[in-house]
């Protein structure tokens, strides 16, 4: 990483110079032209991305840039600021991109009069088309291009949060037409981008579904920051406190089960395993998959066999062990059930189980004891005896 310091620090990542090199190379195929394009990247999307950064400094945040593989990222920290400025933010950096396409015109027509075979006369000619193409690339409505960034905020200014998931759909549709498209005529490269496009804007709008207005909430946010800091200084009262403050506020949404996921694992380390239980199952079908493990163990130990049973495969399959594949069986014993039961029993011998025999002679298993197929499988674990 070659870090550039100053008030707005700039990080360039090896895998841009590698990029850059690689798009000048295909255009050209000679060290000359590549080193050319090279600096032409360089120079465009530096002026693109301080577009954005020196008006967020504008309007009180810090901004550092960093330059990655695929163009360049502009980061903010600070107070948060109005739709509006954010809007402008956004905006000048395609503006400025604006600005140096139209002072490289200028220069073309200068220098193709005077100088029309030089060197500079190249540059300055790829200069505009580099700028041209790209301004109006990044100026497609499509996620996480600043078209779809500022489609998504002027759709949100009108129709408030159902705006959001309203760009991330139209972004869905355009980079999906648009992928094919290119693929259509054998532009690879840019159907391959568009895919990419595509795939990103399918996973922003599906993870929009399940968020509600208060995922956007600054405050809500910072709570839960202030969360995770309390539990990792061993805070958990104030933690717990604050966990019951964004449950409260919040009532839906992404922030809430985060929220509810953190309460419930407090109340199961406090003993408190109903309590748990119940926050829990209240959001069963939006769970992590360690929330998920953990609704698991608990309506194992509250004995909740039904229960274990019907949350079995999801969680064997999120974290396929022997002990989860015992308390699945387990619980299928207790319902009498000695099919699936055995067959978990199967599964904790693949994955390792110690002593299954001694296992096996727990109370839990008294229900199907006596039938042949447990029977049969426990004989089968003679010659594994020791």
């Amino acid at each position: 990483m070659l870090k550039i310091s100053g008030s707005i620090p700039i990080i360039i990542s090896p895998f841009f110079w590698l990029l850059a090199a690689a798009i000048g190379w295909m255009n050209t195929f000679t060290l000359q032209g590549t080193a050319i394009w090279v600096g032409l990247i360089f120079v465009s999307v530096l002026v693109h991305e301080f577009g954005h950064a020196l008006t967020a400094v504008a309007f009180g945040q810090r901004a550092f840039i960093e330059l990655v593989g695929f163009g360049g990222i502009t980061k903010r920290r600070g107070g948060h600021i109005k739709p509006w400025q954010e809007f402008i933010v956004v905006l000048n950096g395609p503006l400025a991109g604006c600005v140096l396409c139209g002072l490289a015109w200028w220069g073309k027509e200068i220098l193709q009069v005077s100088h029309p075979q030089s060197v500079l006369t190249y540059v300055v000619s790829m200069a505009f088309y580099v700028n041209v193409f790209w301004t109006v690339i990044n100026l497609l409505p499509i996620q996480p291009l600043d078209g779809g960034k500022l489609l998504s905020i002027a759709l949100e200014g009108i129709f408030g949060f159902r705006g959001t998931k309203i760009a991330l759909f139209i972004s869905l549709v355009l980079a999906a037409g648009l992928s094919v498209f290119f693929f259509v005529i054998q532009a690879f490269l840019a159907g391959a981008l568009f895919m990419l496009f595509t795939y990103e804007a399918y996973r922003a709008w599906k993870a929009s579904l399940s968020m509600t207005q208060q995922d956007q909430n600054l405050i809500l946010q910072h709570l839960l920051k202030e969360v995770e800091r309390d539990l990792h200084q061993g805070h958990k009262d104030e933690a717990q406190a604050k966990l019951m403050q964004i449950r409260e506020h919040a009532k839906a949404g992404v922030i809430y089960v985060a929220a509810t996921e953190q309460l419930a694992q407090l109340w199961a380390e406090k003993g408190e395993f109903q309590t748990a239980y119940d926050l829990l199952e209240s959001v069963h079908t939006k769970l992590s998959i360690e929330a998920l493990r953990l609704l698991h163990q608990l309506a194992y130990t509250l004995k909740k066999w039904e229960q274990v049973a019907k949350l079995g495969d999801g969680t064997y399959q999120a974290n396929p062990s022997y002990q989860t594949a015992l308390i699945n069986a387990t619980s299928h014993s207790m319902l009498a059930q000695v099919r699936p039961a055995i067959g978990w029993l199967h599964c904790a011998l693949r994955d390792g189980a110690p002593n299954l025999r001694e296992v096996l002679e727990l109370h839990e298993f008294d229900p199907i004891r006596n039938d042949p197929r447990f029977l049969e499988f426990v004989n089968e674990l003679a010659p594994r005896k020791g």
